[in-house]
């Protein structure tokens, strides 16, 4: 299988900025305190795009580039969300994050996402920090203008475009959530389950495409 290395745009924000971060949390499809996640917006085809959204501990000295005085910066979280496209969605993964299958058809289709969990997946580190960190985090979070909590969350968002569509994982796994409305897939998976053992968790989204009424 391809990696997926696109073209991509990088936005960057403090999480000072907490107008912001909460707009683009809401945009991931999951709550304001879960902002990190993938979401994958397909076309027809198998074409789409793809946004990562990752929380970060950066070191306080690459924030320091900032006109200020009588401050002595001691702690730093950041929200980075990274775009990018692609041409078809079997070629799609993200470090050990894969697409495992895919059938499109007319007027439908399956696909079938492979999510590795334990301590040996790598594309959750990717964008959340360890359970170490996480009081940090939370830390820094609480001296945000609005004070909001961590529950430790990672979001995977599936959107196909003018569809309808159904999902489920191949083998429930307790406290994993899957939500469906208006085209998107949502699956909240607790950080806790993504750092236990276990095989990889196969999400399956059968879609339809809705005929427009006349």
């Amino acid at each position: 299988m391809m990696s997926l290395r696109p073209a991509s745009h990088h936005l960057t924000f403090s999480i000072a900025r907490l107008g912001m971060l909460l707009v683009m949390a809401t945009s991931f499809g999951c709550s304001a305190q879960d902002p990190a996640g993938i979401r994958l917006t397909l076309e027809g085809g198998g074409k789409g795009s793809i946004a990562v959204a990752a929380l970060t501990l950066p070191d306080v000295d690459s924030t320091k580039n900032r006109d200020t005085t009588g401050i002595k910066w001691d702690l730093a979280a950041r929200l980075t969300v990274t775009t990018g496209a692609f041409d078809s969605l079997d070629a799609v993964e993200f470090e050990d994050f894969e697409v495992d299958s895919v059938m499109f058809t007319d007027p439908g289709g399956t696909i079938r996402i492979s999510i590795p969990r334990g301590p040996d997946a790598k594309w959750y580190k990717a964008i959340h920090v360890s359970a170490k960190e996480r009081g940090r985090l939370q830390k820094a979070l609480d001296g945000a203008i609005d004070q909001i909590d961590l529950h430790e969350n990672v979001t995977i968002a599936v959107e196909i475009k003018k569809a309808r569509v159904v999902a489920s994982l191949v083998q429930t796994v307790p406290r994993v959530t899957v939500r469906e409305k208006r085209g998107v897939v949502s699956v909240v998976i607790p950080l806790e389950v993504l750092e236990a053992p276990g095989t990889p968790m196969i999400l399956v989204i059968n879609w339809e495409a809705i005929t427009p009424t006349r």
